[in-house]
């Protein structure tokens, strides 16, 4: 029997906190802005609330290698630029749909099982780059 998860003010909020925010906040960021909202909330909430929202699809978690994962609202395919120097996280503003479909063909076509495609790009953002 599957298990019934009903929404929950907790959820809404840190849902909410993630999708107002277009700079892919880490756990730590979305909790001070759900705290505005619902002082009484929890670090623990805020955590697992944002692995449901994930593993329910609405949301995406970037894990950055060094840094805290963060997370972003938009769940359609699209590669982000993470600093290796001040682990800020950018979206790309290009389509990679057809890239993405060709590359799970070709997955698919070797007998893996793919559960999900991330592109992520380490350079250095905008502001670091000028340093």
């Amino acid at each position: 029997m599957a298990t019934v998860r009903r929404n929950s003010k907790q959820r809404t909020l840190v849902y909410e906190a993630v999708c107002a925010s277009h700079q892919h906040p880490n756990a730590e960021e979305v909790y001070e802005a759900v705290r505005q909202k619902l002082p009484e909330i929890s670090l623990g909430t805020v955590y697992r609330n944002l692995n449901l929202l994930e593993e329910m699809g609405m949301i995406v978690r970037i894990q950055t290698s060094g840094g805290a994962d963060r997370f972003d609202a938009d769940t359609t395919p699209h590669p982000h630029l993470i600093c290796s120097e001040c682990g800020k996280v950018v979206d790309l503003d290009c389509s990679i749909d057809q890239e993405v479909q060709q590359l799970k063909q070709a997955l698919e076509k070797s007998g893996a099982n793919v559960q999900k495609i991330q592109l992520r790009i380490w350079g250095l953002c905008d502001q670091c780059s000028q340093h």
